[in-house]
């Protein structure tokens, strides 16, 4: 009995410190995925030719130059929503279904902030045809006079992390309304 205690105690205090260690662990719970336009993609798995076909929403804003990940064309957005700018990545599948590791933060008045923790990374699965937004909960911030832009990393399930690619930046006026720049 003197020997069964130390050894509970030990294991439990392991189980713990193993979670609590644990912050660079996918966390696929954590992202939402959505849909933005339900038509097929068209195009060759890898081919990044034009733009990425985005939905006819005016208050989403995305970066103008595409990047690649397998058959994924990606490029890093910021929504305004009534009262908040979200950040994500927008996502077309042109080929098979993909998953992605995702690095989302946000650049508010020219200081960057994580999504998360600083290294960590959430997944998301972008399936074959579909363009979706992905975001992580809490990937935002109010919609208060500031200048923000979403900032992105995007990985293969296995493989390095493509450079920091950001969004336009929106000038958030003080009457709430929204410039681009």
């Amino acid at each position: 009995m003197a020997l069964l205690v130390p050894a509970i105690i030990s294991g439990l205090v392991g189980t713990w410190a193993a979670g609590w260690f644990d912050d660079d662990r996918d966390r696929s719970s954590d992202v939402a995925e959505r849909p933005s336009v339900e038509t097929a993609v068209s195009g060759r798995p890898g081919a990044v030719i034009g733009s990425v076909p985005l939905p006819t929403d005016p208050d989403t804003h995305c970066a103008t130059r595409p990047q690649a990940v397998g058959s994924v064309v990606w490029t890093p957005c910021a929504r305004v929503t009534e009262d908040s700018v979200q950040f994500g990545v927008m996502a077309s599948n042109a080929g098979g279904r993909q998953v992605l590791r995702l690095r989302l933060g946000y650049v508010r008045t020219q200081q960057f902030a994580s999504c998360g923790a600083v290294d960590s990374y959430v997944t998301a699965t972008v399936e074959a045809g579909k363009t979706m937004w992905l975001t992580t909960k809490g990937c935002s911030v109010p919609r208060v006079h500031a200048a923000v832009q979403a900032q992105v990393e995007v990985a293969p399930s296995e493989g390095l992390f493509s450079g920091a690619s950001r969004s336009p930046t929106l000038h958030i006026q003080p009457d709430g309304s929204v410039k681009t720049s």
